[in-house]
């Protein structure tokens, strides 16, 4: 399961590359609006910035704007060739977005369908030509829904049906959620790092890591190393 960074705050960015295993990158245009307040960088700006840390090499999403399909596609035109290296289009799950996926897919250009919230949305992008369906999973079950559920499902219906689609769980507002996902069969996970500072740690391993260092410096003396320790 691939976890994905959703921000668009470049401090933040800088510092998952520097810690965590993250491969993944993505915003979407509130994510983008919050981060970018205060900062007097345009979207196009901020995006080229993370792009520059993470590298070329790694999938970056980020969303076309527009409603109608020719409006989405000239934004992921204008997003392709300003983010260079392995960018995703995010185009949103709707008539006119299942249009935009299908069209963008016979240039070449792989989409991701985000704001998916049931079952029927994530088959019709999928059917579209969408590389992967977002599924709001946090946002299903504040409506009252099962969002985890769905994730399964659209899954499972994917792999019986032959589907080369993958499965994001997305809008997740805790770690609590992952475990889930995985168990579910999501291939992505969208985090923040608040999320991967608490998968991160257990108290716990603090324990344990305590006792190693007490029991290491009882014998070897306070500062002592492997790298320091006479031969």
């Amino acid at each position: 399961m691939e976890y994905c960074l959703d921000t668009g705050d470049l401090e933040m960015v800088k510092k998952v590359v520097d810690l965590y295993p993250v491969r993944c990158f993505s915003m979407n245009p509130s994510i983008a609006v919050r981060c970018l307040k205060g900062t007097g960088r345009t979207f196009l700006e901020n995006a080229r910035m993370i792009r520059e840390v993470i590298g070329e090499e790694y999938p970056f999403y980020l969303e076309a704007m527009g409603d109608t399909a020719e409006e989405m596609i000239e934004d992921a035109h204008r997003i392709r060739e300003e983010i260079k290296g392995n960018t995703f289009i995010k185009i949103p799950a709707c008539p006119q977005g299942y249009k935009a996926i299908r069209l963008l897919k016979e240039e070449g250009i792989l989409c991701s369908c985000t704001a998916i919230y049931d079952f029927n949305q994530a088959m019709l992008a999928a059917e579209a030509g969408a590389y992967c369906v977002a599924v709001y999973v946090s946002r299903i079950d504040n409506a009252g829904g099962d969002g985890i559920g769905v994730v399964k499902k659209i899954k499972d219906a994917f792999v019986l049906e032959g589907m080369d689609c993958k499965v994001s769980a997305a809008s997740l507002k805790s770690a609590v959620y992952l475990e889930k996902a995985a168990l579910a069969g999501a291939d992505n996970v969208t985090v923040t790092l608040e999320m991967l500072d608490t998968m991160a740690v257990h108290p716990m391993t603090q324990k344990t890591l305590d006792t190693f260092k007490e029991d290491w410096e009882g014998l070897f003396g306070k500062g002592i190393r492997v790298a320091n320790m006479e031969k």
